[in-house]
Formats: structure tokens, sequence, C-alpha cells
């Protein structure tokens, strides 16, 4: 005696064979979601990050040079198209997005960061910054 399928059988097998199929593709998108919003994240932190860096270097190169130093540099409006904040106080530079903190110390400096174009000179031992 053999096995005798009907058509309502496999029409019903056929059909939970597919959802099984739907709900591992649902998983497996829901998995590489939250993969690319973690990568889109680091993504912005690392860009941060190297605002931060770039202005910290500008700080150490002026407070490392002679006086009469003076230099023009460009800070981005966004990072990767995410606004964020920046500003310096207390010896430290601080910048944050939506998702990214980020600080870094730096040596004493006289003024403020700005989006846009910045102006660091050294005077008299002093860096200033937009000052």
């Amino acid at each position: 005696m053999g096995f005798r399928l009907n058509k309502a059988q496999v029409a019903m097998e056929f059909v939970m064979l597919i959802m099984i199929a739907f709900m591992i593709m649902i998983v497996f998108t829901a998995f590489a979601k939250d993969s690319m919003i973690d990568i889109r994240k680091d993504e912005e932190g690392d860009a941060l990050k190297d605002v931060v860096e770039s202005v910290k270097s500008e700080i150490l190169i002026a407070s490392n040079v002679e006086d009469g130093y003076r230099r023009d540099f460009t800070i981005p409006d966004s990072v990767r198209g995410i606004n964020y904040t920046i500003e310096i106080s207390y010896g430290y530079i601080n910048a944050e997005s939506r998702n990214y903190e980020y600080s870094v110390q730096v040596p004493p400096t006289v003024g403020i960061i700005v989006k846009g174009e910045n102006t660091i000179r050294r005077e008299e031992g002093v860096v200033y910054l937009n000052a």
C-alpha cells in the first residue's frame, strides 16, 4: 500500500513551505536592517571624530609654532548629512550628533569654534580661535 497524495494535501504543503520561506526572509531582513543601522552609526561616529581630530590638529600646530602664525580652515556644516554641534570649553573640544558624542583635550585656546570658516592664530604665546 503506497502513499497517495491528493491535490489538497499538496497545495497545503506548498503553502506551508512558502510561509516558512517568508518567515525566514523576514527574520533575515530584520537582522540585516539592524546591521545597517549599526554601520551607519559607526560611520557617523567616525566622521564626527575626524572633524574633532582635525580641529585638535589645528590647535596643536598653532600651540607649537612661533608667534605670528595664522591659518584659515573650514569645518563642515554636517557630517554624512547629519547635523552636529561642536564647541571648545575648559580645554576640551566637544562634538555631539544625534547618535554619537566625542570629546578630546586640547591645549589652552581662547575663542570659539564655528561651522564653516575658522581662523586660528598665535600671538604672545596664546592660541586664538576666531577671537
